[in-house]
């Protein structure tokens, strides 16, 4: 039993790598990333795909992987996927676009979008700092992770407060310096989501191969290729989407446990008017550490 499910881990490892590889090849379509820049770069949202595509900086219809990093003067460096310029006219900006496969544990993923978002003005600086020339930067990150149900699209804006003795005023500005758009990919799909949505998800969350390629052939997907790479991934996501989903019920089977030692704790407290802790300790028996944890936590407990 132990042999089996080491295999079953290793394949499914091999399997994620492998989606993330390809993955990442459409990030770098540009068929896909006019729509990305489209619903996630607000001065060009009203201009055709088209036209969009046509301001990425690039003469091919793939945008090369980033070539290096942008290292900092600690020595340390981030590593975008992808890099790219977009040009209309006067307007000029830098974008990048990242692929996040699931969401982390190890770390704040808001803090690396920060980060990477602030490494890309600072890189723009030469020996000498010239302020006008500076664009401004749109960092796009795409997460699939396979326990989101719902789609979601969040664009971080800031807003300029201004106080005039008791009279305050909020004013968003039309651009700032430093954007951030984040693409959650769901497992449904729905009809009034954005165009970036519904194509992410029939090219990331594929599990009916032939009613992704119709869908997909409405957005300009519609090469020999882009059928074979849809096939691909549609193999790849079943195993990934399954153990997605039961994921998620361990999690709210998880989330019940808790929910319920919480209301228990805090009726029997009431109900023989002692502290929250000391009901704490002859409710808590059958708690996993991390179940613990929550439960003390929600309770306010040290």
């Amino acid at each position: 039993m132990k042999d089996k499910n080491k295999k079953e881990r290793k394949s499914l490892r091999r399997q994620q790598r492998a989606y993330d590889r390809m993955a990442k090849q459409w990030l770098r379509d540009t068929r896909l990333l006019s729509y990305l820049i489209k619903d996630g770069v607000p001065p060009l949202a009203s201009d055709p795909i088209e036209a969009i595509r046509g301001y990425i900086e690039t003469d091919t219809d793939q945008i090369p992987y980033a070539s290096g990093e942008i290292a900092f003067s600690s020595g340390a460096y981030v590593e975008p996927d992808l890099l790219f310029g977009m040009k209309k006219k006067s307007w000029q900006a830098y974008g990048n676009a990242d692929f996040q496969k699931d969401m982390p544990k190890a770390y704040d993923l808001e803090s690396r979008k920060n980060l990477y978002v602030a490494a890309m003005v600072c890189n723009q600086v030469g020996k000498k700092v010239d302020y006008n020339a500076l664009r401004p930067v749109y960092s796009m990150w795409v997460v699939n992770d396979f326990r989101i149900k719902k789609s979601e699209l969040e664009i971080k804006k800031e807003w300029i407060e201004k106080t005039e003795g008791s009279q305050v005023t909020r004013n968003e500005p039309k651009e700032g310096m430093m954007n951030l758009a984040t693409f959650k990919i769901g497992n449904e799909i729905r009809e009034d989501d954005k165009d970036s949505l519904k194509v992410l998800h029939y090219l990331f969350k594929c599990e009916e191969e032939k009613k992704a390629n119709e869908k997909l052939r409405a957005y300009g997907f519609t090469m020999e290729e882009d059928q074979r790479r849809v096939r691909k991934m549609c193999n790849l996501s079943q195993g990934l989407i399954e153990k997605g989903r039961e994921e998620g019920r361990n999690e709210g089977r998880k989330e019940g446990a808790v929910k319920a030692s919480v209301d228990a704790i805090r009726r029997f407290s009431k109900k023989f008017n002692i502290p929250i802790e000391e009901a704490y300790q002859t409710q808590a028996e059958g708690l996993t550490r991390q179940q613990a944890r929550i439960v003390r936590s929600r309770l306010n407990l040290k």
